[in-house]
């Protein structure tokens, strides 16, 4: 996808009428949540993308960015989190390429995800079954990830 898509793409997701709208085929607005801990950062290892990403996913009807990210990390994690008292707006925004997902019906789309500093209070049981696991900031391979730990240690 060239520049020009990405732009248009961000455009028409922005202008319409609900912009974290699944229906929307150009793409929606996400939120994720970096949970830190102990020098550790927690990754889940996507099952369809099949690369290791922060928790995260769609906004629901009525939900705040925040809400949502605090809800797929949980979702995903178990871990139950709370807004970071310190950066509780987003640490960083991404705009990129979901490819097509036929057994969802879903054809390639934009995703402009918000990403949330998360902190944890305690850990239940997911209600997912998808791979997490802490690693360490070097052990981190995703460039948007880096990216938001260096601002953070910055």
């Amino acid at each position: 996808m060239n520049i020009f898509n990405i732009n248009f793409g961000i455009e028409a997701i922005l202008r319409s009428n609900n912009p974290c709208s699944r229906t929307n085929q150009d793409g929606h607005i996400t939120a994720s949540g970096l949970v830190i801990r102990e020098n550790k950062v927690l990754l889940i290892f996507h099952p369809y993308i099949k690369k290791w990403f922060q928790p995260g996913g769609h906004i629901d009807e009525g939900e705040l960015p925040i809400e949502a990210a605090i809800r797929e990390v949980y979702e995903e994690t178990g871990l139950v989190c709370v807004a970071d008292a310190e950066n509780p707006e987003p640490i960083d925004v991404d705009v990129h390429g979901i490819p097509a997902n036929p057994a969802k019906n879903e054809s390639a789309h934009l995703h402009i995800d918000l990403l949330y500093q998360l902190k944890v209070l305690r850990e239940e049981k997911p209600l997912e079954n998808i791979d997490c696991a802490w690693f360490s900031f070097d052990e981190v391979e995703s460039t948007r990830i880096q990216r938001a730990l260096n601002r953070l240690s910055a």
